[in-house]
């Protein structure tokens, strides 16, 4: 059955607002949570479950972008052109919680549109595309206010959109537990790897030979014939930034270390120009300081640019080191250990390490053939979980691919749910909220700090 629906310009059902409220806490401002870029475009639904930083803002500010139950934000600025409009329903409210910079507020008007309903409308491709399109740049993409107002979207009747919005939530929440049930079988892969890789990288390459205390806190015991050697005398730090911001762009992930950021789906807006930016050649190590604690660290196999804020360090003595040893020597549990006791600040927020103290980090260091040995046994080791890795990740790119057709489906008239929707409870808001999977979050964190 055909539904009876009209497209509508965003203007005629929502105010539209672009916040300008940006990062900095000045003096004289009142203190505020900032819900920014990247919240919006890695979740769906807004919640207090969400770190959002903390800023500050003038009372006109407050006033023109606190947040209310409802409201829909969506993404203005961006790198690539079709991550512009990326939506995400606000589920909770507070009075210090502000729309940040670089994002759009939808106040939807109640005797037209529903937020929840809204929010399902902007995720379909075809009304998506209409926003992709309208996005103005080259190497920067923006939306203008005048742009986001025309976009059309499919408005049936108030009470049509309540019976779409159940039967949505229904489908989303049954899909969310099957997604984060997948994403705990990749946390549970991903450490059973990063533990075959801790003992080996410190046992040697598998022959029996006498041991001896490390003396290194979360090390214990090594080969005998192993150095014990500070990080300086191993790294030195390299400052060689990028004169035309053309390189590739490079991310530092917290389950493999540097990757390209294409192939970890990082496209939010970040920085003006890349000019300036440090670059990384292969073989150098890469460390976001403020995440060096939680595997915000890697030896790069490519060459391209990272944050300016990032540590780069390069090997001394090639010829005494192998790159792939020190990686996973690196990313192990006792130097994630040796991260954490050393850096400095507030626990899981602002925790940083400087230079210095990576410097002072001793190190165990086999011979070099040795080395080679051990990282060879690693790669043979973790070949098959990250099979197992991969495999989970496409079936939870699947699971994703789907429900956004379904979406599409329902919202579109193509699939008429009406009658099966009023046969269905109405869901806690809170429940779908705690389980809710963006569209684009990332199963492989990301840590960067631009």
């Amino acid at each position: 059955m055909t539904r009876d629906f009209q497209y509508l310009p965003l203007r005629h059902v929502a105010a539209v607002k672009n916040s300008n409220v940006d990062k900095l806490s000045l003096p004289g401002e009142s203190p505020v949570r900032l819900c920014n870029y990247v919240d919006v475009y890695r979740n769906d639904r807004i919640t207090q479950a969400v770190s959002f930083m903390r800023a500050s803002a003038t009372p006109s500010e407050i006033a023109s972008f606190k947040l209310r139950l409802g409201d829909v934000l969506i993404t203005k600025d961006s790198e690539l052109w079709n991550d512009i409009g990326v939506p995400a329903l606000v589920a909770t409210e507070a009075d210090d919680l502000v729309c940040g910079y670089h994002l759009t507020m939808l106040r939807p008007h109640p005797s037209k549109i529903m937020g929840s309903y809204l929010a399902y409308a902007l995720r379909v491709p075809e009304v998506a595309l209409q926003l992709h399109l309208a996005a103005k740049g080259v190497t920067r993409y923006g939306l203008s206010q005048q742009g986001i107002k025309s976009a059309q979207v499919p408005v049936p009747l108030l009470e049509e959109q309540g019976l779409i919005v159940r039967y949505l939530d229904h489908t989303e929440l049954r899909i969310a537990k099957v997604i984060a049930a997948k994403q705990d079988v990749v946390r549970l892969l991903r450490e059973a790897r990063l533990a075959m890789i801790s003992e080996t990288v410190l046992s040697g390459n598998g022959t029996a030979v006498e041991r001896k205390e490390s003396g290194v806190p979360g090390v214990g015991s090594v080969p005998a014939h192993w150095r014990i050697r500070r990080a300086k005398y191993v790294w030195r730090a390299v400052d060689v930034r990028s004169v035309t911001g053309t390189e590739e762009r490079l991310t530092v992930s917290s389950a493999s270390g540097i990757v390209p950021r294409s192939s970890k789906n990082v496209t939010m807006f970040e920085a003006a120009t890349y000019v300036g930016h440090k670059v990384a050649q292969p073989n150098d190590l890469v460390i976001n300081s403020l995440w060096a604690w939680a595997g915000g660290l890697g030896v790069s196999n490519h060459h391209g640019l990272v944050s300016p804020v990032y540590g780069v360090y390069r090997l001394r003595d090639v010829a005494q080191c192998d790159p792939e040893f020190m990686h996973n020597l690196l990313r192990s549990n006792a130097c994630q250990w040796q991260f954490q006791v050393r850096s400095k600040g507030i626990w899981r927020s602002r925790l940083s390490i400087t230079d210095e103290a990576f410097f002072d980090m001793p190190l165990p260091l086999p011979p070099l053939d040795e080395q080679q040995s051990i990282a060879a046994m690693i790669r043979k080791q973790t070949a098959n979980v990250d099979k197992a890795i991969a495999s989970v990740l496409d079936e939870i790119s699947l699971l994703k691919e789907y429900r956004t057709r379904l979406i599409s489906d329902v919202v579109t008239g193509k699939l008429d749910v009406r009658e099966e929707a009023a046969k269905l409870s109405e869901i806690d808001p809170m429940e779908l909220a705690n389980v809710a999977v963006g569209e684009n979050s990332d199963d492989e964190e990301a840590t960067d700090d631009e």
